[in-house]
Parts: structure tokens; C-alpha cells; sequence
């Protein structure tokens, strides 16, 4: 067993022995999986340090994975998508304790567990936002995007050579965050003014370790400086408009906005893809975001969903049917009794999260 300091990058160990607070009360038994929320409990306890086992005992299987494995049949998508993930945290941790990027090579390994080449990359798309829980967010985040990012760059019908490029800049894009304050990254409420001028650093600090690596191709490091900025000038850190933000940028915005809105995090619930496509369209017609790569990418991206089942802003449990041309975020849906809703015409009602598809319960 190892005594050590609490913080943020004990996310996933496991506690070698039961934690009490300050008057004895059991806050956490031994062998709990360490979350992001349980460290925020310990902190706020007074604790310093935690007994951590040197090795997760093989049969202590994360809520991630058990939800993975509950929702996809294929076990080599997931036990690739789960050592992309590991792989990804032990060198974000190397950065942020010494201060060291990762080769080129390395990343590229990640890349190419995830990478879109695979067969049921569709199956695994599908299947990223039925996970529940805001664990590993910030590696599973930058996984997500680089998929994301390399299929957006595939729909664009860019060559596969900058494809492949701009998957791993979207692996890297927020490589900076590493270099920010643990109680600002995990912070689960409202960041103030002056926590987000913090957090708004990632951007530099991304651009400036990659360009220290001096071995990754320009776009990488670019993107990691410029992924936050809109086409209206209203982004930062530089605050540039139109073509003045690079298309592999551009690309990576929209992948990075996608997947925050869908996915659990600390200070909220995840929301629906067609949930997040909506939110996207609307950034694009107040000149924030391309049109041409939002619309590409949601007609496509929501087209997945067809089959799947998810739930009504109502609370009722449906099935998407169809996607429609002009309104791709509003499809038809089919409910348990076979009574048919046009989303477009009842616009009172929304799809709130997709619901895993067996069994037909939340996940």
C-alpha cells in the first residue's frame, strides 16, 4: 500500500483501506474506485493523503467499463476504446507532474485504437453517449473529439494523410488543461471571471508545450492554440474572425462543443445528440461556427441514431424511426405503444439522452 497526496490524479485507484473523517464516521470503504466526486468529498474532509494499492486487483472492474460492456457487443472496440483511455491518462499525468509532452509516436498509438478505420466505428459512435458518469472525463474527452474530428474530416472529404492529422489534434487539443489548477478543472459549479480567465490559459499552454515537443506537424499544435475560437471573433485567446481560423480548427470546435454537451460532467447531466446538433445549428446561423461543417457532420452524425431509443423531454421512452432532411435534430419516433410522434410539429417536446438498447433501460 502507498500513502499519497490527494489530489485529481488519483481518479480511477483504488483505496487500499477504509477512509474516515475526523470524528471516525466512514466516508469511503476499502476498494472503492476513486471518482472525481469522492476526492472532492475527501478534500472537503481535511484529508491530505489516502492509502492507494499499487495495482487494481484484476477482478475490480471500473463503472466504465461495466457500462461498456453492457451496451456493446463488441468486446475488441471496448477493450480498445478502455486502453486508448488508460494509455491517454498515464501521459496527461506525465505532463502534468513533469511537465513532459508525449512523443508523437505515442499519441499516434492512441489514435489508432480509436481511429474510424476500424469495423463498428458506427457501433462505437453510437454507443459514446450512453455512458453515464463524468469518470475519466477529461481523457474520455479527448478521445471522443479525436474520433469525432477524424470523421468530420472524412465527411469534408479531406485525404486520409490530414484526416489522420486531424484526429490527433483533436487527441491533443486540450493537452494545456494539464498545466491548470486541479480546483478549477474539477471545480463542479459555476467557474467565476476570474477561474476562467484561468482556464482559458489551456489554449497557450497546449500551443506552447506541443510547439516545445518540436516533432508534431503545425496543424496539432495550432488547433490546441485556436480550438476555441469562433468564426464572429467572440472565441479566445486571439479573438480571430472567418478564415483567419485555420479549417482543422474549425473542424475540432465543432467536434469539442458536440461532445461537451453530450457527455456527463461534473456540474451536469449530459444532454442528446440531437439535443447537442441543435445547439450546434444554432451557433452556426449566428456566424459562430462553419455551416457547411455543422451541417455536414449533423445530418450524418444524428442519422447513427436511427434505431436507437432515447428519452422524451416528457419522460416517455421512444424509438427513433426516421431522420428528416431539413430538421435532422426533430426526427419521427415511434413510443412502446406504437403511437408516432413528428418531432417537428410537436415542438414542446425534445429527446433528452438516448437510453441504452438493451432491454430498453437507462444505462
Amino acid at each position: 500500500m502507498a500513502q499519497v497526496y490527494l489530489d485529481y490524479t488519483l481518479e480511477g485507484k483504488v483505496l487500499a483501506e477504509d477512509v474516515f473523517n475526523n470524528f471516525g464516521v466512514l466516508l469511503l470503504s476499502k476498494g472503492s474506485v476513486l471518482t472525481t466526486r469522492d476526492i472532492i468529498k475527501l478534500k472537503s474532509s481535511g484529508l491530505r493523503y489516502v492509502g492507494i494499492v499499487d495495482k487494481m486487483p484484476s477482478g475490480n472492474e471500473s463503472m466504465m467499463k461495466e457500462q461498456w460492456e453492457r451496451i456493446s457487443a463488441d468486446k475488441k472496440l471496448v477493450a480498445n476504446y478502455m486502453e486508448a483511455t488508460g494509455m491517454l491518462r498515464d501521459m496527461y499525468d506525465t505532463v502534468s507532474s513533469q511537465n513532459k509532452i508525449p512523443t508523437v509516436e505515442a499519441c499516434v498509438e492512441v489514435y489508432e485504437k480509436v481511429c474510424l478505420k476500424e469495423v463498428g466505428c458506427k457501433e462505437l459512435l453510437r454507443s459514446l453517449y450512453l455512458i453515464e458518469g463524468s469518470d475519466h472525463y477529461t481523457y474520455r474527452h479527448s478521445i471522443n473529439v479525436s474520433m469525432l474530428s477524424s470523421t468530420i474530416a472524412t465527411l469534408l472529404g479531406l485525404p486520409d494523410e490530414e484526416v489522420e492529422i486531424i484526429g490527433l489534434a483533436g487527441l491533443m487539443h486540450d493537452i494545456g488543461k494539464m498545466k491548470i489548477p486541479a480546483e478549477i478543472i474539477h471545480k463542479p459549479g459555476k467557474l467565476t471571471d476570474e477561474e476562467f480567465e484561468i482556464m482559458k490559459l489551456h489554449t497557450v499552454y497546449g500551443y506552447d508545450l506541443i510547439k516545445r515537443a518540436g516533432s508534431f506537424p503545425e496543424i496539432v499544435r495550432d488547433v490546441a492554440l485556436l480550438h476555441h475560437e469562433r468564426l464572429d471573433g467572440g472565441g479566445y485567446p486571439e479573438k480571430r474572425k472567418g478564415d483567419a481560423i485555420p479549417l482543422p480548427s474549425q473542424i475540432v470546435a465543432v467536434a469539442d462543443m458536440y461532445d461537451a454537451i453530450c457527455s456527463d460532467r461534473i456540474y451536469r447531466e449530459r444532454t442528446s445528440p440531437f439535443e447537442a446538433a441543435k445547439i450546434l445549428w444554432d451557433d452556426a446561423c449566428s456566424g459562430k461556427l462553419s455551416p457547411k461543417i455543422v451541417g455536414t457532420f449533423i445530418y450524418s452524425i444524428v442519422s447513427m441514431y436511427v434505431g436507437s431509443k432515447a428519452l422524451l423531454s416528457n419522460g416517455e421512452k421512444v424509438e427513433v424511426v426516421m431522420i428528416h432532411q431539413d430538421e435532422p435534430m426533430r426526427p419521427f419516433v415511434k413510443k412502446d405503444d406504437g403511437t408516432c410522434i413528428d418531432l417537428r410539429l410537436v415542438r414542446n417536446l425534445n429527446l433528452q439522452k438516448l437510453i441504452s438498447e438493451k432491454n430498453h433501460a437507462e444505462v
